[in-house]
């Protein structure tokens, strides 16, 4: 299995991303893809899930995941009994959501990707307490605000002052191969700056998310260097799963818990 630990998130945190090497899916999902709702086998989707826990050391039951649908909605993860929804089927309390920020100890928050940025979270507020956060940070999401709403929460929860946060910004679709349509490069070009958008005469727009997530994480209160862009385009590299390369594919994740 191919994992990615991030190891400048705060004290008490753990953060990791996952490739899409190692599991038990079969094509077009090879192989360890880990959404349930891209209609892989859901008992390969559990394998792999339970192959994931086994090598960071935290039972498969307890993964929360939410049920993403390219929103802005951000929600905490702040009462045990919903700690583990999402871990066994594509069903969850937390829907629709695309971002999680919790407290509590040993409760693992994983989202999926495929081209969209993973943008994890992590901090110490002032008592001590690790708080953390897993973002699915989309073209949309973006556009209406899935970062500055996590970050406003998890500001809210710990309660932290935004600049002591650490992002971290894993692999994305890049803007070697994010095409869009004039309207899509437009809006996003207006949200995020031209820095964004990669503009040539006779060839489609491209989009920069992982250079979008970016500017909204500073917009929001982080520090420079505090923030971490892991610059690897899911589309180029074969090592992640990518719904514009693939069309029908798997999801890789992004983790993060305290303990």
């Amino acid at each position: 299995m191919q994992l990615w630990r991030f190891t400048g998130s705060a004290p008490g945190t753990a953060v990791y991303f996952t490739q899409r090497g190692g599991g038990f899916s079969e094509p077009p999902y090879a192989s360890l893809n880990l959404g349930y709702h891209v209609g892989d086998d859901p008992e390969a989707v559990t394998r792999n899930r339970e192959l994931l826990a086994a090598i960071l050391g935290i039972a498969p039951d307890k993964f929360t995941c939410p049920r993403q649908q390219h929103t802005a909605v951000v929600d905490e993860l702040a009462e045990g009994r919903r700690a583990g929804t999402g871990a066994v089927s594509e069903e969850s309390a937390f829907d629709p959501c695309d971002g999680l920020v919790t407290l509590l100890n040993a409760a693992p928050v994983m989202l999926h990707f495929a081209d969209c940025a993973p943008v994890v979270l992590s901090a110490t507020n002032p008592a001590g307490e690790p708080v953390v956060a897993v973002l699915h940070a989309g073209r949309q999401g973006l556009v209406h605000g899935v970062v500055e709403n996590g970050v406003k929460l998890m500001v809210e929860a710990g309660p932290i002052p935004p600049e002591t946060i650490i992002a971290a910004v894993g692999p994305a679709i890049g803007a070697c191969c994010y095409e869009v349509g004039e309207a899509i490069a437009d809006e996003f070009e207006e949200r995020f700056g031209a820095e964004t958008v990669s503009r040539s005469h006779g060839q489609a727009s491209r989009l920069d998310i992982q250079g979008a997530a970016r500017r909204a994480l500073l917009a929001a209160g982080l520090r420079p260097e505090n923030i971490h862009v892991l610059e690897i385009c899911t589309a180029c590299d074969n090592n992640f799963f990518s719904y514009r390369r693939d069309g029908v594919t798997g999801r890789h994740g992004a983790i993060a818990w305290i303990g």
